[in-house]
């Protein structure tokens, strides 16, 4: 009874690991699709897209009330001890 569940979980492992190794020769393709479309990017015909998508940010944006060193310091200590 618990040799077809084992080889359910061999299936999900080699699943897993061919996933893995699609992403892995897949990802510096799409890498370099994108870095070639940046370059392409028309930034003046696509300036008020860009003016847009800066308004939303600035309309949601919360401001800070520290720097967040304090934080960044509580949280190396904790990985320190």
């Amino acid at each position: 009874m618990d040799e077809p569940a084992r080889s359910v979980e061999i299936s999900g492992i080699e699943e897993a690991a061919s996933w893995a190794d699609h992403w892995a020769r897949i990802g510096p393709k799409l890498e370099s699709v994108l870095r070639q479309e940046l370059r392409n990017f028309d930034f003046t015909r696509e300036r008020a897209a860009i003016d847009g998508l800066l308004e939303i940010s600035v309309a949601h944006a919360v401001p800070r009330t520290t720097s967040g060193l304090g934080e960044l310091q509580r949280r190396l200590r904790k990985l320190d001890s």
